[in-house]
């Protein structure tokens, strides 16, 4: 039986793409190596993995200092990213993750709004949210605000958006530590790393967080044993 409004524990859950409620079947990674190696910039596979999450131009600046070349170009490989990606979501459809439909379904459910927000350009999340037909739900993308993450400024423009003022009264999940450190440096009230993405839960673990869980199937009891606050 779906709870009322005012009993609902939060107001707003914010949900990652790519690796949480995305499959991670390394495209994303495929797609930076395939720009990286078209750049001729060596890109170490581990390393890289300590990126994702974030602005993909920040990456590709990032990579370009770590190897002592020109950041000038990181624009350009941003795009030939998004390029690269889109190629590989046309050749093989994306996937929900374990659980994310139904938690989805259950927080609107339940009173609580959803929505999303991700270290994609718009264009790239847009292609993302109409592959999963989620395209209706509330999204900020990494090009819309000043800071990517960690910074919180996704999920503050996310909270705008749909007119929460308190962190409080906020969710996220997400499957890489930049999420986690967002949604810590956001205030949010729930903060969970799931580890069916890039990063496991013993590497989640590392960053601050409230819950982790292995899929989000059992995201939404979760949330809802919790009592809402005054």
């Amino acid at each position: 039986m779906p709870v009322s409004l005012m009993s609902a524990p939060i107001d707003l859950f914010l949900f990652d793409l790519a690796g949480t409620t995305v499959v991670d079947d390394r495209r994303v990674q495929q797609a930076f190596e395939r720009t990286a190696a078209a750049f001729d910039l060596p890109v170490d596979p581990v390393k890289l993995q300590t990126y994702m999450g974030w602005h993909k131009e920040r990456v590709f600046s990032t990579l370009l200092t770590e190897a002592r070349q020109p950041t000038a170009a990181a624009a350009q490989m941003a795009q030939r990213f998004e390029q690269e990606f889109a190629a590989s979501v046309a050749k093989r459809p994306l996937l929900p993750t374990k659980g994310a439909v139904e938690s989805i379904h259950k927080l609107a459910e339940n009173g609580i709004q959803v929505g999303f927000v991700t270290g994609f350009s718009r264009s790239t999340m847009d292609l993302v949210l109409r592959a999963l037909d989620w395209q209706e739900l509330t999204s900020v993308a990494s090009d819309e605000v000043e800071h990517g993450r960690p910074a919180p400024d996704l999920i503050l423009a996310a909270m705008a958006k749909v007119g929460v003022t308190d962190p409080r009264l906020v969710g996220v999940a997400g499957d890489t530590p930049s999420d986690l450190e967002a949604g810590t440096a956001a205030g949010c009230r729930f903060v969970v790393g799931v580890g069916h993405g890039t990063h496991t839960i013993e590497q989640l673990a590392k960053a601050p967080h409230t819950h982790l869980m292995h899929t989000l199937e059992g995201l939404v009891p979760t949330l809802l044993s919790y009592a809402r606050r005054p």
